[in-house]
């Protein structure tokens, strides 16, 4: 009858209505994020990448303690136990490690490709600037997606689970000698995720200081080698092109 083809011709725009609309959740964006080194004398670490929603867990928040993933980022440029806590949360579509070209010293931009959909809009990404204690940037959760272009310029901030001794013994980049060691000094840390102070130079002049403590050079870090002024790094987010 009329009136039962009516209600099949309905039926069926639902339906196709629910799949046009189901497609374009899932349809994906590429874009690239671009990371500047910004910060002279400060090398960054590898990278942790993460394509999420709401559901996941954020990166950090200002004022409380970082995560134990987070802190082994922010000590020692290793972003893998971030990768493995985020492939084992709730709402990440994708998280990796890039470290393609690193470290990445004044001037070098390392390059990092995403997909991202309605589903998934998050990007969350992290690195270390290697000659200091626990000094990180990172992008907490931004929205990417329906983003044409933005650009974001990030503060170092400190992760609060080591103490800014500025010892060599416990700083890993380049600033110190390969074999200096890289412990942790977390029994006077801050405890929480703050802005960095930078690099003061608390040691300059201490002559009591071990090899090991000491710079490359054979003399304590400065803060004229290896403090900055905020911000560390200039990054822009530019799309690339839509995929079905």
């Amino acid at each position: 009858t009329f009136q039962a083809a009516r209600r099949e011709m309905i039926a069926f725009l639902i339906l196709a209505a629910q799949a046009s609309a189901q497609a374009s959740a899932q349809a994906s964006t590429e874009y690239v994020i671009s990371i500047t080194n910004a910060a002279f004398q400060q090398p960054f670490s590898g990278y942790f990448v993460a394509v999420h929603n709401s559901d996941a867990p954020p990166l950090y928040v200002l004022g409380e303690a970082a995560s134990e993933e987070l802190a082994i980022l922010a000590e020692d440029g290793n972003p893998m136990p971030l990768v493995q806590a985020y492939n084992a949360s709730e709402g990440v579509r994708e998280t990796f490690a890039f470290t393609d070209g690193a470290p990445y010293f004044a001037g070098d931009t390392a390059s990092i490709a995403v997909d991202v959909n309605e589903n998934y809009p998050y990007v969350s990404l992290a690195t270390m600037a290697i000659n200091t204690n626990d000094c990180f940037m990172g992008l907490n959760g931004v929205k990417v997606f329906n983003t044409f272009k933005r650009v974001i310029n990030l503060p170092g901030l400190d992760s609060g689970t080591e103490a800014n001794n500025e010892l060599c013994t416990h700083i890993p980049g380049p600033a110190c000698l390969p074999d200096s060691g890289n412990l942790r000094a977390n029994e006077t840390s801050e405890g929480l995720v703050h802005v960095h102070r930078g690099f003061i130079g608390i040691n300059e002049g201490n002559d009591d200081l071990t090899p090991a403590e000491l710079g490359a050079s054979g003399q304590p870090l400065s803060s004229a080698g290896y403090t900055w002024l905020n911000p560390m790094a200039r990054v822009v987010i530019k799309v690339i092109k839509k995929m079905n």
